[in-house]
Order: C-alpha cells, then sequence, then structure tokens
C-alpha cells in the first residue's frame, strides 16, 4: 500500500488484530478535519527473536505474520476512510520492528499519534506492558490514548488541562488552546490541591484544607496568565478541586472531550517520563487523553496569540 502525503498529519497505531473502536475512529477523523490533516494509519509487526527456520514461538512464520498484519492493516484502513468519507487523505503503512519504539520513531513526523486503550488484566500489563505508555514516555509529538469504549457525546464537551505545576503549564495550556479553537469547544484548567492524610493529622490547623484551596487558586491564576485576547476566542475557565491527583482527573474526564496532561521533564535518559498519576489517568480516565512534552516547541492548532516568551512559566 503506497504511502499519499500525510507528513505532519496524524498517526493512528493499531493493533495486533487490526480491531479499533468507532469511538476511536470517530476521534482520529474528527481531529484531523479539524486540522485539516491526513491520517497514517500504522501496523506494526513485531519482530520477535525466532529460530534458524524462521518460525516463531508463537508458532507463525515471519512471512505468515507479514501477511496477517497486512490483512488487519487494510480492514483499519478501509474503516477509516468509510469514516473521512474523503475529507482527508488515508494510507496504511506496514512496519517490522519493536512496537513501542516503532511508534515513536513515527511519531517524529506527526502532529499526533492516536492509540486506543484497551483494558488489560494485572497479569497483562505486567508480561505485555503498556504500548501507550510506552509511546507517550517519549514520542515527539502529543499522543491521544482514547479508550476502546469510549463514544463521542452529543453535547459540547470541554477540553480539561491539569495544570500540575509552573514549569509544564504553558504546554498544556497552548496545547489545549489551539486544539479548543480548531474545535470550537471551551478550555477548563484544572489544578488539584491536595495533601496525605499522615500530613493532615500532623497540621493541628481546622481550616488548613482552605488555606491550601486559596494557595493552589493564586499559583493557578499565576501559572495561567493568558491575554485577554485568548480569553476572547477561546471559552476559559480555572478550577482547584480537592483530593488524590489521579482520582479527581479521572472524575474530570467523565464531563470532558479530551483531557490533556503534560509528562515529566526527563532529567535521566532511561525510566519511565509520565509519572505515577498520569500513568494511573491512562489507565483509568473514561475520555481520551492527550499526553504532551513538558516544553511547547510546537503547539498542536495555535490559533490563539501565545504570551511572549519572555512571560513564559515554562
Amino acid at each position: 500500500m503506497k504511502s499519499v502525503d500525510t507528513e505532519s498529519g496524524i498517526v493512528l497505531g493499531i493493533a495486533s488484530d487490526g480491531h479499533l473502536s468507532n469511538g476511536t475512529v470517530a476521534f482520529a477523523v474528527r481531529t484531523a478535519g479539524q486540522l485539516e490533516a491526513g491520517i497514517e494509519v500504522v501496523h506494526v509487526v513485531p519482530s520477535p527473536l525466532g529460530s534458524a527456520t524462521g518460525t516463531f514461538d508463537v508458532g507463525s512464520t515471519a512471512d505468515q505474520m507479514t501477511r496477517e498484519g497486512r490483512l488487519a492493516l487494510d480492514r483499519a484502513v478501509e474503516q477509516v476512510r468509510a469514516q473521512m468519507g474523503g475529507a482527508q487523505p488515508v494510507c496504511g503503512v506496514l512496519l517490522h520492528g519493536a512496537v513501542a519504539p516503532t511508534l515513536v520513531d513515527c511519531s517524529a513526523r506527526a502532529q499526533l499519534v492516536v492509540l486506543e486503550h484497551r483494558h488489560h488484566s494485572m497479569w497483562e500489563r505486567l508480561t505485555l506492558g503498556s504500548v501507550t505508555a510506552a509511546v507517550a514516555a517519549r514520542s515527539h509529538a502529543p499522543v491521544v490514548s482514547v479508550p476502546a469504549s469510549w463514544q463521542p457525546a452529543a453535547s459540547v464537551r470541554p477540553i480539561v488541562v491539569g495544570i500540575e505545576d509552573g514549569d509544564r503549564a504553558d504546554s498544556g495550556l497552548w496545547t489545549a488552546l489551539g486544539l479548543a479553537a480548531v474545535a470550537d469547544v471551551p478550555v477548563l484548567a484544572l489544578r488539584v490541591a491536595y495533601l496525605a492524610p499522615a500530613y493532615e493529622e500532623i497540621l493541628l490547623h481546622t481550616d488548613h484544607r482552605e488555606d491550601l484551596i486559596r494557595a493552589a487558586r493564586v499559583e493557578l491564576a499565576r501559572d495561567t496568565d493568558l491575554p485577554a485576547s485568548v480569553c476572547e476566542e477561546v471559552p476559559c475557565t480555572f478550577d482547584v478541586r480537592w483530593g488524590r491527583p489521579a482520582e479527581v482527573l479521572v472524575e474530570a474526564s467523565d464531563a470532558a472531550y479530551l483531557l490533556v496532561l503534560a509528562r515529566r521533564d526527563p532529567h535521566v535518559p532511561f525510566g519511565s517520563h509520565l509519572g505515577p498519576v498520569v500513568r494511573e489517568v491512562l489507565r483509568r480516565a473514561r475520555c481520551p487523553v492527550m499526553v504532551v512534552e513538558p516544553s511547547l516547541p510546537r503547539p498542536v492548532g495555535e490559533r490563539p496569540t501565545r504570551r511572549p516568551a519572555s512571560a513564559s512559566a515554562g
């Protein structure tokens, strides 16, 4: 299958069976239309170590795995094309290699990477790992994890962006603003205030929670200081909620079209760059979750006028 020009478009990665939920396809197609970008459906055929005859432990030869991968890719491409209706180009690419690293390589030429998240048992997560988390931790472009059970809502829902700290506020916020501008939806900037119960018991003052919430509101206002022109183009609200960060964000996903979170700034070239909160939200969120880099080299959409670089918190 010859690739069409979808450079700087959307990479839609599919699982080994080629199945995509209608919600995942709808999200990719709708976003492609908003960004005026094509979709490149990518299927990575794993390349495990086999015997000298080319037969793998799973009982399939390399040729068989390639043929099955081609059939799965063709089915997925037709499914995406049927929903796209010719509005934007759709192509399919079959690749070989380690799945997560290959998709990370593909992200270098994309505006966005879209992956479907399926619920796995704890044993499956321990033995197979999470491709979505592995790609989101190192992708060169924002990664969206779409729950397999998700369906677009009939009503307008906001893009919720979790603002954890000032250093990463710009990345998540401006990405959310760019997408909201082209999607014509509002933005909710959300900060979570929380103190572990063990520390709450140490504090003697009964109003410490209210003090922490007030302080968090001041910090949120500082970290999300937007030009008035931006708020005129994209309706924005700002909120602070109390609770465990992952729990609050998962609850917020119930009423969101998209949840945007920034991953950690990598200080070392190995290990996870997501952090425990982002990992838990990816597993449990009820809406698509976008993971962005901690800094913002190129925002998706990029319609709102950004603040001057000298005023940036990141």
